[in-house]
């Protein structure tokens, strides 16, 4: 029997705000709830979301999704660089997940060991308290909002290029409210934080434009506009999840490669467009914007699975593992078990093997850390140049 003890893992505060949304409804159950960003942390009951997590520090184990378009450019497997069946429970938070998911559940590494379930996004269960106007007020007046004039947001993935500068220029050709909120980066981003600190010295002071604190709640943010801008980010779901229509700017680089990518933007849901032509889309979306709005509204309506009640359906499902009683949600079906292709394998072992040396052995270790800095060092002199993916420990 397990204790009612749960430890949510986090890595970066849109996560923390979840896992506080989590913890919320589980101490309504009577459980004990620890937040941490120690992804290390021995525990009864480990709820993780993150891209590298180390289950075996727990005595049962939950997954989930920490980004809605997570790893999309890798859709429909997400599995084969991020498996699941190292955890005991796993929930996906739409159809579209659902799909992926059906794509590739004959593998083994996509398998939760007791179920995958479908539950919802987390953060559409605050939903309605964004719709409130009343609130919606009150955050407009602090900040200083011209409430006469229509609001457009920009929330990168990631800053860098002078995109926000693109932007801001851009928006100053309309008479609008500016709004910009940054990422709340982890210590180790430092060329982002540095850009970050740039673009705040170079816009501060221009009239209409709104910089956020970073900490601020991304939709807190959205809640007070009407059209979001981003390039890949998931703030952009979360946008439709509202009603509000999302452009991507597709010419805006995203630097976790060397060299910098161009954004996985191909989202139906999305408005594109390039930072030269910017003005304008924002422009036509402003003009037509119950149509754009209208196919917001319906996409979330389409995709976004139990608003509302997201968690409460976590919660039946650990409920009922903890209890050991019957579930209330059937887990999703399975597809008939197949061998991974030998390649396909391969690729999938070395990536393991990357993950749990790097993340884990690594970051323990300091023999180890000394090892393979030196074994990347010696590999960079051979072959004469730096590996192009950057890591970051998450």
């Amino acid at each position: 029997m397990l204790k009612k003890d749960i430890t949510l893992i986090y890595w970066d505060s849109t996560e923390k705000q979840v896992a506080e949304l989590i913890a919320e409804e589980a101490k309504k159950r009577g459980y004990q709830t620890k937040i941490t960003n120690n992804k290390f942390e021995k525990c009864e009951i480990g709820w993780y979301c993150q891209h590298h997590n180390f289950p075996q520090y727990s005595k049962f184990s939950v997954i989930m999704l920490h980004d809605i378009v997570q790893q999309h450019g890798n859709w429909p497997d997400l599995w084969l660089r991020e498996p699941w069946n190292i955890y005991d429970i796993g929930f996906l938070p739409n159809k579209i997940w659902i799909e992926n998911w059906n794509q590739c559940s004959q593998y083994y590494y996509t398998r939760p060991k007791k179920g995958m379930y479908l539950a919802g996004w987390p953060k559409a269960d605050r939903i309605k308290k964004y719709l409130n106007s009343e609130k919606k007020d009150e955050f407009r007046r602090s900040i200083g909002l011209d409430l006469s004039k229509p609001t457009i947001l920009y929330a990168p993935s990631w800053e860098n290029d002078h995109k926000q500068d693109d932007f801001v220029q851009a928006m100053l050709k309309l008479d609008v409210n500016i709004v910009v909120k940054q990422a709340h980066c982890v210590p180790e981003l430092v060329d982002m934080i540095r850009c970050i600190k740039e673009m705040y010295e170079l816009h501060k002071d221009i009239p209409g434009v709104f910089l956020l604190d970073p900490k601020t709640n991304i939709l807190d943010a959205i809640m007070v506009s009407d059209i979001l801008v981003s390039e890949e980010s998931s703030t952009m779901c979360e946008a439709v999840m509202m009603g509000k229509p999302a452009i991507s700017v597709t010419n805006w680089l995203i630097p976790d490669v060397t060299p910098s990518r161009f954004p996985e933007s191909d989202y139906d849901f999305v408005v594109k467009t390039t930072k030269e032509e910017l003005t304008d889309c924002v422009s036509e979306v402003l003009e037509n914007y119950d149509k754009y709005a209208g196919e917001a509204k319906a996409y979330s309506e389409n995709h976004f699975s139990n608003i509302g009640n997201c968690i409460p359906i976590m919660m039946d499902v650990l409920d009922s593992y903890v209890e050991g009683k019957e579930c209330p949600v059937q887990p999703l079906e399975v597809q008939p078990k197949r061998k991974v292709p030998f390649k396909q394998w391969i690729f999938h072992v070395k990536e393991r093997i990357h993950t749990e040396v790097y993340y884990n052995y690594k970051q323990r270790s300091k023999f180890v850390s000394a090892l393979w800095d030196f074994l990347k060092k010696l590999k960079d002199l051979i072959t004469g140049k730096k590996s192009e993916k950057k890591e970051v420990n998450e």
